[in-house]
């Protein structure tokens, strides 16, 4: 049985906060960021262990993985017995050690 994956609170804002910016500049790669960023996000549910380990950041399990076609933005997410947690999707160059609190 395939694992499925949940969003946290976070994603909606983070993902339209993303959308906006790119779309500032060109709508089309905005609308293939969001189709990326959930394609990026089934694989990762079938792939859970593939993300990179996150220690730096008080929680536990967490990984990131890099959203497919845009390397700058990253998809930090748990793993859980039979559910993956997308926790947050943001762009490398934030800060990321305050987001993650």
């Amino acid at each position: 049985m395939p694992v499925r994956y949940d969003e946290s609170e976070y994603v909606f804002c983070d993902l339209q906060a993303i959308y906006r910016y790119i779309r500032l500049d060109d709508e089309e790669v905005a609308r293939r960021f969001l189709n990326s960023a959930y394609d990026s996000f089934e694989f990762l549910a079938e792939n859970p262990m593939i993300g990179r380990a996150r220690p730096e950041f008080a929680h536990a399990g967490l990984r990131s993985w890099r959203v497919q076609g845009f390397r700058n933005y990253l998809i930090f997410y748990r793993t859980g017995n039979d559910r993956l947690q997308i926790w947050r999707v943001l762009h490398g160059s934030r800060d990321l050690q305050a987001m993650m609190k």
